[in-house]
């Protein structure tokens, strides 16, 4: 009897927690049929409860994510925690309009059934800017923000030792219908496939798009099979009467994240994206580790050159100008580093990123920055310099330690320089940082988050770093005169780091039409190509 009433006692707690922040509990079964179901049943799906014992749970799902509980069911692992998920619920006959939800899953072990915690999204989306007329599905994004997406996606897959496969496809033969289709259909067709490639990928957003015949995509072994995928390509092919004239082909790369760290996979994968770019698919291999080496093996000499450059300081400053948005006067300059290399900065720093060699690369920033203030501080008022410290560098006690024995030698340095802390999705352990983070503050200097975004990661880092301002990424900013869900967006985030106390600065200003929307909405300084570009000596700063 006491072992029956401590089950209990375990159920109603699993429940109660689950309910705190669900609307509907569902158990599914291995063949993702439900077995139970609690909470508002009848309101969210117009059923009772006895109607749906026994059917799919993906019967009641937008039909775009109908392969949603699939991936669930089979990839949800004992202890662990999928999601969340943003999808629609279509309530029984259409009578009430979709509902927007949130899919979160967890087990309690491998043999056993899957719980999905049900939760309506719509006045959360409502508040971050989401308008539910607006078109839903998600595009394929950019190789560039294909790119930032990835090296936080497979960061995450690292820490769950979750296998994960690449898959390249190239539908040859479709380019040549851009000429012979119209305008219209053209873009459905490359929409209609977009979106395929996206729902066939991990968690429905790691596909990109190489070029108009070129595609890649993140798979877990158990995701949706390659003939599959196939057959409803040549579908979508064959309502534009153009399936006869293209050729679907496509290669799986198994990939080992156990063996690779997560920034050494995110190199394989680009490599092997420009790999299918330039020469199609028989120039892609069949292995990450092995496109890892051989990015090592082809960029070995700029890679020692790189290193070379790190370890004499061979490289250069620039200081772009920070300003408050209401008064246009300079607040502060950010550091950019510029290396006597043919190759563009980004490239550089982000070869840096790739072999581990941002903490040498942030504490050279850091000297030659303490140095040059050392040097101008008596003949002009050079303000303070922001410098970038990468998440492989604040996450470091050895890098820790040097900068803090560095920042000892200057003791006025606490007055010149701020730091940025930039690839935070490669910080593991963020009460760690935190701990380094509070070390420096408390020694008089202030730190900001860089690439500030709506993802619930940066939301996770603002509430675990108590840091003094956030920049929020360019790409929000680029989009908030002509997208009202990217402004609202905006508006949120601004809301919400005032209320804890923190600064916010907007980088990528390029329009007097941005400041003035960005001040309306209390950004309170801002960085870009409208109040300047980065240059050899920092602006002058002006007395307040």
């Amino acid at each position: 009897m006491p072992q029956t009433k401590e089950l209990k006692s375990q159920r109603d707690r699993f429940l109660a927690f689950a309910f705190a922040a669900a609307d509907l509990l569902v158990e599914v079964t291995d063949h993702e049929q439900i077995s139970y179901i609690s909470g508002a049943v009848k309101a969210i799906t117009g059923y009772d409860e006895k109607e749906v014992m026994g059917k799919k749970l993906s019967e009641f799902l937008d039909a775009n994510d109908i392969d949603l509980t699939t991936s669930i069911t089979k990839n949800t692992r004992a202890g662990g925690k999928k999601g969340p998920y943003l999808t629609k619920i279509t309530h029984k006959n259409g009578v009430i309009e979709e509902k927007h939800v949130f899919l979160s899953s967890f087990a309690m072990k491998d043999d056993g059934p899957v719980y999905i915690a049900i939760t309506l999204a719509d006045s959360l989306l409502s508040f971050i800017g989401f308008n539910r007329n607006e078109a839903a599905p998600q595009n394929i994004p950019s190789v560039d923000e294909f790119e930032k997406l990835l090296r936080k996606k497979i960061a995450n897959l690292g820490e769950t030792n979750q296998a994960v496969d690449v898959q390249v496809m190239q539908l040859e033969g479709m380019s040549a219908f851009q000429k012979k289709l119209d305008a219209n259909s053209w873009a459905g067709l490359t929409a209609a496939i977009g979106q395929l490639m996206m729902e066939a990928s991990l968690d429905g957003e790691t596909a990109v798009k190489v070029d108009d015949e070129k595609f890649l995509l993140l798979k877990t072994e158990n995701g949706q099979a390659e003939d599959q995928l196939q057959k409803k390509i040549m579908e979508i092919a064959e309502r534009y009467n153009i399936a006869d004239s293209i050729n679907v082909q496509s290669k799986n790369i198994e990939g080992d994240l156990t063996a690779l760290s997560a920034r050494e996979a995110t190199r394989a994968v680009l490599y092997t994206m420009n790999k299918m770019e330039q020469a199609g698919l028989d120039a892609v291999g069949g292995d990450l580790n092995a496109s890892f080496n051989s990015f090592l093996e082809e960029n070995s000499i700029k890679i020692n050159n790189l290193k070379r450059m790190i370890s004499h300081q061979d490289f250069k400053l620039r200081f772009q100008p920070i300003v408050m948005m209401k008064t246009g006067k300079v607040s502060h300059h950010e550091v950019l580093v510029r290396f006597n290399a043919d190759d563009s900065p980004f490239e550089m720093i982000t070869m840096c990123e790739d072999i581990g060699l941002s903490p040498d690369l942030d504490l050279g920033v850091c000297r030659q920055c303490l140095k040059f203030a050392d040097q101008n501080r008596k003949k002009r008022e050079i303000g303070k310099l922001a410098v970038n410290l990468s998440g492989q560098s604040i996450q470091s006690e050895i890098f820790v330690k040097k900068l803090t024995a560095t920042l000892e030698e200057y003791p006025e340095a606490a007055k010149h320089l701020i730091f940025e802390i930039t690839e935070s999705s490669e910080i593991k352990d963020l009460d760690k940082v935190d701990g380094y983070i509070q070390q420096l503050r408390q020694k008089g200097y202030h730190v900001c988050l860089d690439d500030f975004g709506a993802g619930s990661a940066s939301f996770q880092y603002l509430h675990k770093l108590n840091v003094d301002g956030v920049k929020i990424d360019g790409a929000y900013v680029r989009k908030v005169l002509n997208s009202p869900r990217d402004a609202t967006m905006v508006k949120n985030m601004v809301q919400m780091c005032h209320e804890m106390g923190v600064y916010v600065v907007a980088e990528m200003v390029e329009t007097e039409e941005q400041r003035v929307f960005l001040d309306s909405i209390g950004v309170d300084k801002g960085q870009g190509w409208l109040f300047g570009k980065a240059e050899v000596n920092p602006l002058p700063i002006e007395d307040e």
